[in-house]
């Protein structure tokens, strides 16, 4: 039982039972307990500190996969992202793939957004069509956010301080939104905290619901789910997307506990090298012994990663209808 449901955020709970392994991409490319989530949690319990496991805080690519298999309910990814704060404000330099600048100026206040409101993230700011796309999908009504958070995500992920009036800036024209749809799935935790009364849906979740977009879906489809917003939400997004292999056939990259496996192509190390992040190993992992025509993706950077591994072809879910 997950600690009477209750989310904690602390090494000191972690049992090492290693459920936590099952599904993580570190583990599965190193077979390294030391750089898991178990390795660190005992390692701190043991007495080292931060800076003696540096090297494990910098592998964990902020999946969230970990999560839903620990039976104390611990928030692994937070206390992760509480690692490095505390670890950058020991260590003289940060990895390579740290941002390589800060989070935007703030700005002053924004016009407030009404209706359905998209936060595009990088992949959909630079491709205009599917932007464009996903857009129309979502209805007339829909407008897109001229500020995505983007900056924001990457500086949290890394442990550096974000400016309060930044924050600010953002969030203040989305009080008045009506349902967020997030195209970058790691913002759902933080933006759930900063706004715990607003509908906050994944991009992959918006299209699906969509009649003419699932119908387009067959048995020789793989659907790649975004993880990060789906971990973040598991509780209710492992039954949507149930349903949807149940009424399509597809097949998702959840495993045997319904766990999406990642492809990491959207963690800050992938930003800087997708294979040294070891996605390529994880889409070979994803792909193996697996006969299927299409490959379908809700994040623009699964796109040109599967394309490095295979030839089939590759296709986002908004251009399925």
């Amino acid at each position: 039982m997950k600690n009477n449901h209750k989310t904690v955020m602390c090494h000191e709970v972690c049992t090492g039972c290693s459920c936590c392994l099952l599904s993580c991409p570190v583990w599965n490319r190193t077979r390294d307990r030391s750089l898991t989530a178990q390795g660190r949690n005992k390692a701190l319990q043991g007495g080292a500190t931060v800076e003696d496991i540096s090297n494990a805080i910098d592998s964990c690519l902020l999946c969230g996969a970990c999560e839903p298999n620990c039976p104390e309910g611990n928030d692994i990814v937070g206390l992760t992202i509480e690692q490095r704060r505390l670890l950058n404000m020991a260590r003289k330099g940060h990895p390579s793939w740290y941002p390589r600048s800060a989070t935007n100026p703030a700005k002053g206040v924004s016009v407030p957004y009404k209706g359905l409101t998209l936060l595009a993230g990088n992949g959909l700011k630079i491709d205009k069509n599917l932007r464009e796309a996903v857009l129309k999908h979502l209805g007339k009504e829909s407008i897109l956010a001229s500020d995505d958070g983007s900056d924001i995500l990457r500086s949290i992920e890394a442990g550096l301080q974000v400016n309060k009036s930044r924050i600010d800036d953002f969030i203040y024209p989305l009080n008045s939104a009506g349902s967020l749809v997030l195209a970058e799935g790691g913002l759902r935790r933080h933006l759930k905290e900063w706004l715990p009364d607003k509908k906050i849906v994944g991009l992959g979740e918006a299209l699906l619901s969509i009649d003419s977009i699932r119908r387009s879906l067959g048995p020789d489809d793989l659907y790649i789910i975004e993880c990060r917003v789906y971990h973040s939400d598991y509780a209710r997004l492992v039954r949507f997307y149930d349903r949807v292999r149940m009424d399509t056939g597809a097949q998702f990259n959840l495993d045997l506990q319904r766990i999406a496996i990642p492809t990491g192509t959207t963690s800050i190390q992938a930003y800087e090298d997708i294979e040294a992040a070891g996605c390529i190993e994880q889409l070979k992992w994803i792909l193996y012994g697996r006969k299927v025509g299409r490959i379908i993706v809700e994040t623009t950077a699964d796109i040109e990663a599967f394309r490095r591994v295979t030839d089939i072809p590759v296709v986002h879910v908004a251009l399925l209808a």
